[in-house]
């Protein structure tokens, strides 16, 4: 979103932009230096920080009930039908999303730094594309019809295709035959369908990863991305020197998950040297976890002045979320430790 942050900023206007901010370590330091220059402010909505469990967590940490934090471990899934839609629309070009690492995880990263109270050091990873692309394990191509520039509304191999079998069929989709899908009014966009082969070579980005990252504070933080995996949803759990908290979240619902929802969405804390606590939290409904409206109220009604916490996100976290997630692809793509303070240090110039 740089080019519009850059002119609103030249403007000295206030901006609220979605993540990514933007997609490179250039695009952050262009921006960075026109907010030095403005006198408008950049907020980031990183909605996942008001989703009531997630506030939750950081409020507990912020108590110190689980002391100084050590490590923590987060897994994120992407069902088959979410994964794939980033390997079958705009997304999957590199250059002009950044990968996953980038497009995806910056919320991701953004949490974690949040929760914890600490902000990334040092990064190292790995990262692979395992599903996707010619290659994919469940690819019913032909090497000849690999790259032909097929869509899912012109192939001829669809009943062969597991993804499109598992989510795109008309009787699953209840809209229709696939010709009057929602790639219809996109095409009116310089051709662009949003339902491209998810096994065309010119995809370029991962849709696994692996990584460690080193945090300010001195903790730890192992972290997973697999974008092809049977339900979606993040496990996350968070050691300190006190204690440890433990989280799961399923999202999708009863039509994307496939299995009877457990419905969990209780923070569990365990002490020490005590017994486990179950934490409820009152989720009003909305979208991201009731996340979405509390956000709202925050940008447009103001902060809640009785919060224990502070949720809203400024530049230098949307800045250091994209840097996170460039540091993630460098260091699987070099093999070798990347620093995001000395990234932050070129971006802000100190």
């Amino acid at each position: 979103h740089h080019h519009y942050i850059i002119e609103a900023l030249r403007h000295n206007l206030n901006v609220i932009s979605e993540k990514p901010l933007t997609i490179d370590e250039e695009k952050c330091a262009a921006i960075a230096r026109a907010a030095a220059k403005s006198k408008g402010q950049v907020t980031v909505t990183f909605n996942y920080r008001y989703a009531p469990a997630a506030t939750k967590i950081r409020e507990l940490v912020a108590e110190g009930r689980v002391g100084r934090v050590v490590n923590a471990d987060l897994t994120w899934y992407l069902d088959t039908y979410h994964g794939a839609s980033y390997f079958m629309r705009w997304n999957r070009y590199r250059e002009v999303s950044g990968g996953l690492s980038i497009h995806k995880a910056c919320h991701h990263f953004d949490l974690v730094k949040w929760w914890i109270g600490q902000r990334p050091a040092d990064v190292f990873a790995f990262g692979r594309r395992n599903f996707y692309g010619p290659n994919g394990a469940h690819n019913p191509l032909t090497p000849e019809q690999v790259g032909d520039g097929r869509t899912c509304l012109t192939c001829n191999v669809r009943p062969k295709c597991k993804y499109f079998m598992r989510w795109y069929r008309p009787e699953l989709r209840g809209s229709g035959p696939i010709s009057d899908d929602t790639a219809r009014p996109a095409k009116a966009y310089e051709g662009y369908v949003p339902r491209m082969c998810v096994f065309d070579p010119a995809i370029n980005i991962e849709d696994t990863y692996a990584a460690v990252i080193r945090y300010d504070g001195g903790a730890y933080l192992n972290y997973s991305l697999n974008a092809s995996v049977p339900y979606e949803g993040f496990d996350l759990g968070i050691n300190g020197t006190e204690g440890r908290i433990e989280y799961r979240e399923l999202h999708g619902g009863d039509r994307r998950l496939p299995f009877p929802d457990p419905g969990r969405g209780k923070v569990l804390y365990y002490p020490m040297f005590g017994g486990r606590e179950e934490i409820s939290v009152i989720n009003a409904g909305g979208g991201h976890g009731g996340g979405d409206p509390l956000l709202l109220d925050e940008l447009f009604i103001g902060s809640d002045p009785t919060a224990p916490v502070a949720r809203q996100a400024g530049l230098e976290d949307g800045i250091e979320a994209v840097l996170t997630g460039v540091a993630v692809h460098r260091a699987a793509n070099e093999q070798r430790i990347m620093s995001v303070t000395e990234m932050k240090k070129r971006v802000f110039g100190y």
